[in-house]
């Protein structure tokens, strides 16, 4: 089945139905030739029968030959009937090519006249499809979105449009004046406004005008009154604090208050001479420390953990750890039984006897 692919050139569809059947008219032309052929050969088989039954009537006084020809005149005549039957079976199949032909050229008119493309927009990533119907000549297609392409420049600024009309009155200004400021001689004078409309604030700097000309000497005037001075208050200021004196009367007759700071502290002095002795003073209160009283002999001790917890004790042989030790003068003592060992005597006097 040819499609449609657009009018003239190749795969026109008027165009391939008029080549099939110059194909077919073709095929025809053959199938007549094959056709003349296979009678020719239907009628060299009749000369052949012909032949063969002359060569039957010359045998026919030779059984043998007769028999030799009768079969070569059957053998022709089987040829001649597969001839006209191939002839026929040609004649039948340039009809049928003829058919096809007539068929396609009708079908290829009617897909000319009845062609139809149909497109659907597919989602961006999707495949494409494609179907074709047969029956309806109509041709299906599936095209995916294609992905976004890239931000185009920027064009180029419109024409500016008409002025709008005039909006209404805003709010009316307040403008107060904030620092004024005294520049040095010869800078510039600067005025500063800050804040936001309605409500602004003007600072100033004004700059010192240079010192003009001196002026011509004035006339003498009258004599004044003479003028007086007197001092009023005289006041201590805080230490470190600046000496101050104002004017509380009047220029022709000033009355000054002082106020002066205390000096700040100086410096420690030398160390005087000592002084003479100061008389005995009263005997004052028992102060911590050795208790009173006790006996000549006896010993300072400690009582307890407590501060200044002692007392007035007399040594005992216990006192130093020998309360074992007989208090006997040796000069006094009688001797004893129980001394059972002295050591080594070096030199003195046992019983009388000297050693």
């Amino acid at each position: 089945m040819a499609l449609y692919r657009g009018p003239g050139g190749s795969g026109d569809a008027t165009n391939d139905a008029n080549n099939q059947a110059v194909v077919a008219q073709t095929a025809a032309t053959n199938a007549a030739a094959s056709a003349s052929t296979a009678a020719g050969s239907a009628s060299a088989a009749g000369g052949s029968a012909s032949a063969a039954a002359s060569s039957a009537a010359n045998a026919a006084s030779n059984a043998t030959d007769a028999q030799s020809y009768a079969t070569n005149a059957n053998t022709y005549a089987s040829n001649a009937a597969s001839s006209a039957s191939a002839a026929s079976t040609s004649a039948t199949n340039a009809a049928a090519s003829a058919a096809a032909a007539l068929a396609s050229e009708t079908a290829s008119v009617n897909l000319a006249t009845n062609f139809a493309v149909t497109a659907t927009t597919l989602s961006a990533g999707s495949s494409a499809t494609a179907s074709y119907n047969s029956g309806t000549y109509t041709l299906t297609l599936g095209v995916p979105t294609g992905a976004t392409g890239a931000t185009g420049s920027t064009g180029a600024t419109g024409a500016t449009g008409a002025t709008g009309a005039t909006g209404p009155a805003g709010p009316a200004n307040s403008l107060s004046i904030g620092t004024v400021t005294t520049g040095s001689v010869g800078s510039s004078a600067a005025a500063t406004i800050t804040g936001t409309a309605p409500t602004q604030t003007l600072s100033l700097t004004i700059p010192v005008g240079a010192t003009g000309a001196t002026g011509s000497t004035g006339s003498t005037g009258a004599a004044g009154a003479a003028a007086t001075i007197a001092v009023g208050t005289v006041s201590t200021g805080a230490a470190g604090s600046s000496a101050t004196v104002t004017n509380s009367g009047t220029s022709s007759a000033a009355v000054f208050d002082f106020s002066i700071p205390t000096g700040a502290t100086g410096a420690t002095g030398a160390t005087g001479a000592t002084g003479a002795t100061g008389a005995t003073g009263a005997t004052g209160p028992t102060g911590p420390g050795v208790v009173v009283g006790g006996t000549a002999g006896q010993y300072l001790k400690k009582v307890s953990s407590t501060d200044y917890d002692t007392a007035w004790e007399t040594f005992t042989t216990s006192t130093v750890g020998l309360g074992n030790v007989e208090n006997t003068a040796l000069s006094t003592w009688a001797g004893s039984s129980n001394i059972t060992t002295v050591g080594t005597v070096v030199t003195g006097t046992i019983s009388g006897g000297t050693y």
